[in-house]
């Protein structure tokens, strides 16, 4: 198992490359080390020992001189007024005693048996979340230098990793080979076995998720969780054992889910069972997040076609209202106008007498026709409760029962007191109880809905009953009520914290191994930053009486306008490139790669037994196919170095979003230790950033695609959600639907960055452009 590549071996057991600026830095000494090497009565020892202190202070490592870099050794002798040596004369014991003089002053203990010991704990543990190989590695390194140990040899460190991975592993196939029952292995060879009425084994037709919202694709979607669910049982004791944790399962199944069927009948037999059983469990838990976003993606196409339906039934109900005032108005000429003139005309005649004039005014009362401003009446008294919108609910049922009854009697909620309610009406729903007035749950529904759900004439609305059900149901999945328990995304909050009786125990340890013990005192970080958002509010409102763009407007609120980019200023860098602009992308991709090294993040899926390295051509094909959406077996074709099968290899086991994002890591660290790009930004002592979102049209079935008419007219898409700084870094993004406010996922980009450290955070939009996504 190669962690490191021979390049990068050599380069770590080496001293780093300075330049003149690392020199002065590192190579600074203080007096009382200085002092320490005075006492040294030859010259190179004391060049020799302030070389290892330099050194030792940049990577927490010591060197032999033989891999002294001659121009730093040059630099320490020009500083101590020595001449520089044509050659070291430097025992081992005086090496060695200095050594432990360096360590002693610095504040670090040495790499004994004990910190091996406590360094193969610690790896013990990454090895068991299945960690690349490559992170363990770096890891150790951090990990030693914040124990202040000296951090040993590249060599070293890849025993120690080498030997946890293997053990883990044998401990897994020992776990599988002793306590795996006979009937249990054969249900998982089943999975490699064709079904007589299918093509595909049933391990491939298991790996497909479908995210189409129709009745028939729901049912299947239900139809195989079933399988996954029968299978999940009886594979539960196993797993159990095996205890791999969320990090095990992804990795076993995303071994699985990469594999043909050839490739997994070609392992050990045990090694086969352990990634079938984690694919049985990745599948069920992606499975329960698939189906209940199947739910959401239902509901909110329901909520949205039903407001719709509501709006055009006021606006027709309006025009209605409309003509019947009209007729009212005219009605009021002649049954109320009309009959106050012809009462007058009675009252003023002067041949009848009284009871001939009451009788006559009675009569023309009688003529009145009340019933056009009756119907007005109604028209108004409809509109103003929720009748309409009821009876649209309730039209649109059975459509909704369709698609989300299977799935509700398919899903198994935890219990919770909040929702207690709530799941009794669910469990009366699967158990197809009677829904009736007197025997349907409604302790759930509020006094309003109860109150529609029973017609005048005392019938019960099931169909009405059902929408507010999975109205409810939806609201408490949003807002945490309901929760499963084997799932990745819809799991209970404190299911993905440290488990609180941990915590009680351990928590200094913990804190101290992810470097937060400056948050001990949860209530001392609060104070000071209560105090610094205090202070900033009162800078910012000291400052906005002289801010341009901060109007006030009459009603006590205010607006805060986007000043117009000036188009006449010039770019500050544009006479530093070159004005070709032809460039090709593999040879800006390749220039890229030469400096930052990116392609070595595209690691291989596997940990253990990959015994080729892919090359260059074909990570970059993999980068331009799907970056600029030309497709695997397209870019494979146009290009000439590069065949199909090594391009499907390489993106297949390669291209993972982890690996993805540290590419692109690995190239915004490089640029950010370039000086050029913060000719960028306002001030050197600030870094402010901004984030936006840009449409993406998708013309096939996706949950996190929404309907937009305002960007894709009668189309779906979504929301590529990117985070930028003023220097143009582009260090964070992610996929959300369209139909999400944007200002919710900031958080995500800011716990998601590891390499741009940013001051300000300003949501700033700008133009949103609309591509389309096949």
């Amino acid at each position: 198992m190669r962690i490191l590549t021979v390049n990068e071996q050599e380069a770590f057991n080496k001293p780093p490359p300075f330049d003149h600026r690392d020199r002065k830095k590192f190579f600074d000494f203080p007096k009382s080390l200085l002092a320490v090497a005075a006492t040294m009565r030859n010259p190179d020892h004391q060049i020799s020992f302030l070389v290892s202190c330099g050194y030792f202070r940049a990577t927490r490592r010591l060197y032999a001189p033989a891999d002294f870099v001659d121009r730093d050794v040059a630099y320490v002798a020009s500083q101590l007024d020595h001449s520089v040596p044509s050659g070291f004369h430097y025992p081992d014991r005086t090496r060695q005693r200095h050594q432990q003089t360096i360590l002693d002053f610095y504040g670090f203990t040495p790499f004994d048996l004990s910190a091996s010991a406590a360094l193969a704990t610690e790896i013990a543990t990454m090895a068991r979340m299945h960690l690349k190989p490559r992170l363990i590695f770096d890891r150790c390194v951090d990990f030693l230098i914040q124990r202040r140990v000296q951090v040993p040899s590249a060599h070293r460190l890849n025993d120690l990793i080498r030997a946890s991975l293997h053990e883990r592993k044998a401990e897994l196939i020992a776990l599988m080979d002793s306590q795996l029952p006979a009937e249990t292995r054969n249900l998982l060879d089943d999975l490699f076995t064709s079904p007589d009425a299918q093509n595909g084994y049933r391990l491939t037709l298991l790996k497909r998720l479908s995210q189409s919202t129709s009745p028939s694709r729901i049912k299947e979607a239900v139809a195989d969780f079933a399988i996954l669910s029968e299978l999940h049982h009886q594979l539960g004791d196993i797993l159990v054992q095996l205890d791999l944790g969320t990090a095990g399962i992804r990795y076993f199944a995303g071994g699985v889910l990469r594999s043909e069927i050839f490739q997994m009948r070609r392992r050990d037999q045990n090694d086969r069972y352990i990634h079938a059983a984690a694919f049985v469990a990745h599948q069920f838990y992606r499975c329960q997040d698939n189906m209940v976003d199947l739910w959401l993606s239902v509901m909110a196409s329901f909520k949205t076609a039903a407001a719709r339906d509501y709006q055009e039934t006021l606006v027709q109900e309006r025009q209605n209202q409309q003509r019947q005032i009209e007729i009212v108005v005219n009605g009021l000429e002649v049954s109320v106008f009309g009959v106050l003139r012809d009462i007058q005309s009675v009252m003023s005649a002067a041949n009848l007498s009284d009871a001939e004039k009451v009788t006559a005014t009675v009569a023309l009362l009688s003529q009145g026709q009340p019933e056009d401003f009756d119907r007005l009446k109604d028209d108004f008294a409809a509109t103003a409760s929720d009748a309409g919108w009821h009876d649209i609910l309730e039209a649109r049922s059975l459509r909704l029962q369709n698609r989300l009854s299977p799935l509700l009697r398919a899903l198994n909620f935890m219990p919770n007191k909040r929702a207690a309610a709530l799941l009794d009406a669910i469990d009366h729903f699967k158990a197809d109880g009677d829904l009736s007035a007197s025997h349907a749950p409604m302790d759930f529904l509020d006094v309003g809905q109860r109150a529609v759900l029973v017609r005048g004439d005392g019938t019960f609305r099931v169909s009405l009953y059902k929408v507010f059900l999975f109205h409810a149901v939806t609201t408490a999945i949003k807002s945490g009520d309901l929760n499963v328990e084997q799932s990745y995304k819809y799991r209970p909050m404190d299911a993905y914290l440290i488990d609180k009786d941990r915590w009680q125990y351990e928590k200094g340890h913990l804190l101290e191994r992810a470097g937060l013990t400056e948050f001990t005192d949860p209530a001392s970080v609060l104070a000071t930053l209560n105090s610094a958002l205090t202070s900033q509010y009162q800078a910012t409102n000291g400052r906005a009486a002289n801010n341009p763009h901060l109007k006030l407007r009459k009603d006590g609120t205010f607006h805060i306008g986007t000043p117009a980019i000036d188009a006449r200023e010039p770019d500050p860098l544009g006479d530093l490139f070159p004005q070709r602009h032809d460039v090709p992308l593999a040879q800006v991709l390749e220039t890229v790669n030469n400096h930052c090294g990116m392609l070595l993040s595209f690691e291989h899926w596997q940990q253990t037994h990959v015994r080729q390295a892919t090359s260059h051509p074909a990570l970059l094909a993999g980068i331009m196919g799907l970056g600029c959406g030309i497709g695997v077996r397209k870019m494979a074709r146009i290009s000439t170095s590069v065949t199909e099968s090594e391009l499907d290899h390489t993106v297949n086991w390669r291209f993972s979003l982890e690996n993805i994002r540290a590419a692109n890591d690995a190239v915004v660290k490089a640029m950010g230790a370039m000086e050029l790009p913060n000719l960028y930004r306002q001030t050197q002592d600030q870094l402010h950033t901004a984030s936006d979102g840009q449409k993406f049209e998708v013309r096939g079935d996706s949950l996190h695609a929404s309907r937009s008419f305002k960007y894709f007219g009668q189309g779906q898409g979504v929301s590529a959600y990117t985070f930028v700084d003023e220097r143009n870094f582009l260090w964070h993004s992610l996929m959300i639907s369209a139909a999400d406010r944007e200002s919710a996922y900031v958080i995500d980009g800011l716990m998601c960055n590891d390499v741009v450290k940013a001051t300000s955070i300003p949501p700033t939009p700008t133009v949103t452009p609309r591509l389309s996504l096949a």
